[in-house]
This record gives structure tokens, C-alpha cells and sequence, in this order.
């Protein structure tokens, strides 16, 4: 099987950043705002745990680039922030994370990390990602950049 240097070098970023993310994550916290009917906010928190250090053969990796217009960012970032939460209670999830990529205004970078492509499949048919796309659709200042990985051979068929 041929692989293109493009998918070489998206997969050597990939490790990169899944390697460097286990010293990171140590010393995490994931905080969560619930909105009280007096005005007031209750925050909680809590450690985020390492990733782990291996990859299976079945885990499947996402890395989407989203362009958002300048006047949408606010709106694009809460429900990013929403998202994030939601889709890290997924069973199959290992990993949801985003950042802004500072090499170009209005990009963010997506990383998913899935247990394997059952994770992958039940993610993209949850409600709250439908809406989310139709949200993004109406924010995109130009079309994303999706990039499906996997260690698996044939890993873009579906599973067996």
C-alpha cells in the first residue's frame, strides 16, 4: 500500500501531539459552569486524567480544520466549549479537544481520538453533532478540512 507524504507527515503530527499531550495533561483541569436561577454560577472541576500511552490498531483518529468568519468566533466557541463536553461522555471516546490555530485567523484545529470506529460511528450520529454542523455551516468563512486516521490497513473501509 502506497502512503502519500502528506499522510505521512499528518500522522507524524499527529503522534507529536498525541505524545506531547500526556506531559500536558497532568496538570489539567476540566471545569464545567452550571447556570443557577438566582444569577449566580456554580462551577466544578475536576483533574483530567493522561491519555494513555499506547494506540491500538482499532483506535481511530479525526482531525478536522474549521475556518470561521470573524463575527461568528463567540458563537463558534460556545458551542465548540459544548461540544467538547458532550461528546467526552461518549462511550467510545478517548479524546476531544480544540485549539485555535494561530497561523491562520479564524482556523481552529479539531483532534478526535475514538476506541474504534464503532466510537467514530456513534459520535457522528448523535443529535447534538447534526445541530452542531448545521451551526457551523451557517459560521464557516470557507469549507473544512476533515481528515480521517488509523493505524488499520484499509482503515477508510468500513470496519470489519
Amino acid at each position: 500500500m502506497l502512503i502519500s507524504n502528506f499522510t505521512r507527515m499528518l500522522v507524524w503530527q499527529l503522534a507529536c501531539v498525541v505524545t506531547s499531550l500526556s506531559d500536558v495533561n497532568s496538570h489539567l483541569t476540566e471545569c464545567n459552569v452550571n447556570d443557577r436561577a438566582n444569577n449566580s454560577a456554580a462551577v466544578t472541576c475536576r483533574e483530567v486524567p493522561p491519555p494513555k500511552d499506547t494506540i491500538t490498531a482499532t483506535e481511530k483518529f479525526v482531525i478536522a480544520k474549521l475556518f470561521i468568519r470573524p463575527e461568528s468566533m463567540a458563537a463558534f466557541r460556545a458551542a465548540m466549549d459544548e461540544l467538547v463536553i458532550v461528546t467526552r461522555k461518549e462511550p467510545g471516546c478517548i479524546g476531544y479537544t480544540y485549539y485555535a490555530d494561530s497561523s491562520e485567523k479564524g482556523a481552529f484545529t479539531v483532534i478526535e481520538h475514538y476506541r474504534d470506529g464503532a466510537g467514530l460511528r456513534y459520535h457522528f450520529q448523535q443529535d447534538y453533532l447534526a445541530d452542531f454542523v448545521k451551526k457551523v455551516e451557517t459560521w464557516k468563512s470557507k469549507d473544512p478540512e476533515v481528515h480521517f486516521l488509523s493505524v488499520e490497513v484499509d482503515a477508510l473501509k468500513d470496519d470489519k
